[in-house]
């Protein structure tokens, strides 16, 4: 990944290497649909036109949450050489309402945004915001990304500190942020880099070549605003692999099931509900053979799905661990935004 200028650009080369391969699946109501590289490539391109007028580096503001258009809106943005600044705003499907939400966005932009854009099926609408006080337009960091933290940092969760501080030109070095629900600004180069030790971390337990062309497959429901969703769509980006969106945690782990992922993230409490699962099939599995042998049998636990690599915040539990070692998978840390790629997806 060393050689990845940004994500826009793998993108690109995804979509030229692959272009029919299945890159998204989202539900709608009770079907599953999907694009292909070429097709969210080409929204990508279609709507960094859309957004090519606005001022070099501005931020352009839009629904981070789970929901398809998410994805080729920020590359979108990205594209046309802006700041994207994704926020949560628990909008059904991930889309807000426009006229409501632009009014807010104008009353006090968060990290310095001067528009907001929004996915209306295939296509984006751009609303100009207005200039900051004295006429100049306020910028975040030239080619930086922008990510809100917390899950209630939306519109009215960036703090008065924030947007005073970029109002009087403070740019800070990348990752500042300001505090609890804050925003916190990422440079492309570290993200890249903390993609790059999921991958290494991903490739090693899956006993693969860097180059391999198996492909992985990520269940994945954390909006773009929060490091996670940050994260681990730039690493699916860079490998390749297929990202399922299930933004209800509710019907997580049934997209679990029949998804088969390769890579899962997740709580305390969805690890938990997983093992649960998981360790229930293992006891359906030894009472058949025992009662077929007339006695019991020692075996080891069969693999679980296609499962090889699970994430999660803190260090793991010791006997969390085990108990996926033992399916052939392991239990990791998920890289920080402080950490970057050095050293931060040990298992604890």
């Amino acid at each position: 990944m060393q050689d990845i200028p940004n994500l826009p650009a793998e993108l690109r080369r995804q979509a030229a290497s692959d272009p029919e391969s299945p890159c998204l699946f989202w539900p709608q109501g009770w079907d599953w649909r999907w694009w292909s590289w070429r097709q969210v490539a080409e929204l990508a391109v279609q709507w960094s036109v859309t957004l090519a007028g606005l001022p070099a580096a501005a931020g352009v503001a839009f629904a981070g949450d789970s929901y398809p258009q998410a994805v080729p809106l920020d590359l979108a943005v990205q594209m046309a050489g802006l700041t994207p600044v994704p926020l949560a705003l628990g909008g059904g499907g991930g889309v807000p309402g426009d006229a409501a939400v632009a009014r807010r966005l104008a009353a006090g932009a968060p990290g310095g945004c001067v528009a907001w854009a929004e996915a209306v099926g295939e296509q984006v609408r751009v609303t100009r915001l207005g200039e900051a006080a004295g006429g100049e337009v306020r910028v975040v960091g030239r080619g930086e990304l922008v990510v809100v933290a917390g899950d209630d940092a939306g519109l009215g969760g960036i703090p008065a500190a924030a947007a005073a501080a970029d109002a009087a030109g403070n740019r800070g070095g990348v990752g500042e942020h300001y505090g609890a629900g804050g925003w916190r600004r990422l440079a492309p180069a570290a993200l890249l880099d903390a993609a790059a030790a999921v991958e290494s971390a991903v490739a090693a337990t899956a006993g693969r070549r860097r180059d391999s062309r198996d492909r992985e497959v990520l269940v994945a429901g954390w909006p773009l605003g929060r490091w996670e969703g940050r994260l681990l769509g730039a690493w699916a980006l860079v490998s390749g692999a297929a990202l399922v969106l299930e933004p209800d945690p509710g019907r997580r782990l049934g997209a679990v099931l029949w998804a088969r992922p390769t890579v899962f993230y997740g709580s305390a409490d969805e690890l938990a509900a997983l093992r649960l699962r998981a360790a229930a099939r293992r006891g359906v599995a030894r009472r058949l053979v025992s009662g077929l042998a007339r006695r019991p049998v020692r075996r080891p636990p069969p693999r679980w799905g296609r499962l090889r690599t699970l994430f999660q915040d803190g260090p793991p539990d010791a006997a969390e661990a085990a108990f996926w070692a033992e399916r052939g998978a392991r239990l990791l840390r998920l890289p920080t935004p402080d950490e970057g790629g050095q050293g931060s997806v040990q298992p604890g």
